[in-house]
């Protein structure tokens, strides 16, 4: 925590604190299980198992690499190794980029709430 949090936490009421600490930021694995639950859910699950799929493909062509003889067939599958890794680094770039979307549209329904709660008051 900071040291800003720890301010806000002191001007809070009772109340208020008990409900703000009921608020905060989920962990990471259940941020990953929380993806799934969203609209997008089939969207990424098809992310997921295309990472698993360009994972095999490196794994192969990385077996395949040490087999080879020829100049041609090292580039070959070197290049395969390559666009496979490129593949998973952009999609797993992407995820925690959703993941990210998901922290910001969970913080702005905080501060709805806290609108909310203040005009109440």
């Amino acid at each position: 925590m900071t040291d800003i949090d720890n301010e806000i936490r002191k001007a809070l009421e009772e109340e208020d604190r008990e409900w703000f600490d009921k608020l905060s930021e989920p962990a990471l694995p259940m941020q990953v299980i929380e993806s799934f639950g969203t609209r997008s859910r089939w969207f990424i699950a098809g992310a997921m198992l295309s990472v698993f799929g360009f994972m095999g493909v490196c794994i192969f062509s990385g077996f395949r690499l040490a087999q080879a003889q020829e100049p041609r067939e090292i580039a070959a599958w070197s290049l395969a190794i390559l666009g496979g890794c490129m593949a998973i680094m952009a999609i797993k770039i992407w995820y925690w980029m959703e993941l990210q979307k998901n922290t910001i549209v969970r913080e702005l329904k905080r501060l709805e709430l806290q609108v909310a709660r203040l005009s109440q008051k």
